[in-house]
């Protein structure tokens, strides 16, 4: 055989071995450059989802789903007067925990549903306090606002707090926190006209 042919078939294997190496390679660092990514963007919402599916890869397919639906629709901005409609309502909300805690997240719930509506987020329940609402609306908020919605999901946990007897008082105020925090979240912050009723004000738990 003669040299040269030689040499170009030992370059043709070492190109081979090289491609095969590099593929081998990919297969290992992409799963890990996905999972970084996810762990990276929902943070404790990636901890519930390998909870909740009791598979890595099944969750990854989940929260890789939601971000492929977040990237199908736009929100839209609210007016100023829309932001303060809501700041107006919250604080008619809060001023009735008092008097009424399981009416009140109830309606802080019906509240942030709303919200999203008029922001434009697609396929928003109708103030329903099953389970499955519960998380259709976390998992529609979780790509944008995670933290809040993991903070939401330890107040749920502790049971259907919407549902509740008045002898769950401080658990229904760590729902009303949750819920306006993810009124805050959502509109940026809450204002009001000013003159609306203040009521006591939801101190937020560590």
């Amino acid at each position: 055989m003669e040299t040269q042919t030689v040499i170009i078939v030992v370059i043709s294997v070492l190109v081979v071995l090289a491609g095969g190496a590099a593929f081998l390679l990919a297969r290992r660092l992409l799963p890990a450059r996905r999972t970084a990514r996810l762990r990276e963007r929902f943070g404790a919402e990636y901890e519930h989802a390998v909870r909740a599916h009791g598979d890595l890869a099944e969750a990854e397919r989940d929260l890789s789903a939601r971000l492929d639906r977040r990237r199908g629709f736009s929100l839209r901005p609210l007016s100023d007067e829309v932001r303060r409609d809501h700041g107006d309502t919250w604080s008619v909300i809060q001023q009735g925990f008092v008097d009424d805690p399981v009416g009140a997240v109830h309606d802080a719930r019906g509240l942030v549903e709303t919200i999203m509506t008029d922001l434009g987020y697609p396929g928003v329940p109708s103030r329903t306090d099953d389970d499955e609402g519960f998380e259709r609306v976390a998992g529609l908020l979780s790509v944008d606002h995670p933290e809040a919605v993991a903070f939401l999901r330890r107040t749920h946990a502790a049971g259907r707090l919407t549902m509740a007897d008045q002898e769950h008082t401080e658990n229904l105020r760590e729902a009303l926190v949750a819920y306006r925090r993810l009124a805050e979240a959502l509109l940026g912050g809450l204002t009001t006209t000013g003159d609306a009723p203040r009521g006591e004000r939801i101190e937020e738990a560590d």
